[in-house]
């Protein structure tokens, strides 16, 4: 049926936009989603026949309340919300911090350093980075 093989090819398109724009990292994705990475990247890739892997009701209703994710298709906007006042607990999920600097800085003499420490936990990642701007 054409509108499933159409259906197929929308959804994974607009996951795959969805978790780069939202800088959702596939690993982290793929078990809220209640896949394996492998499994989740086959809904954006062609298979050897050229289709799309065709989402699970699960996954889908997994997809839009776990990572927010809403799509259209042939005039309908899919996406989940809650219904009276139950409240859903979004999953977090990093963000990129945008830090001003606007001091001079240069790295090709004594005078300006700069310290990066990267921290792995079981769970996390711990980035820091120190500046010392010329005086």
């Amino acid at each position: 049926m054409k509108v499933s093989a159409d259906f197929a090819r929308t959804f994974g398109d607009a996951l795959k936009e969805h978790l780069d724009k939202k800088g959702i990292d596939y690993a982290k994705a793929a078990p809220l989603l209640g896949v394996t990475k492998a499994a989740l990247s086959t809904y954006w890739n062609d298979d050897k026949n050229k289709k799309r892997r065709k989402p699970r009701a699960e996954l889908l209703f997994l997809a839009c309340m776990n990572l927010e994710f809403a799509f259209e298709f042939n005039g309908f906007r899919i996406s989940a919300a809650t219904l009276g006042n139950r409240s859903t607990k979004p999953v977090a999920v990093s963000e990129q911090l945008h830090l001003d600097y606007y001091r001079q800085f240069k790295l090709t003499d004594d005078d300006g350093r700069v310290s990066v420490r990267l921290k792995r936990g079981p769970d996390r990642v711990d980035f820091s980075v120190s500046l010392k701007a010329v005086s």
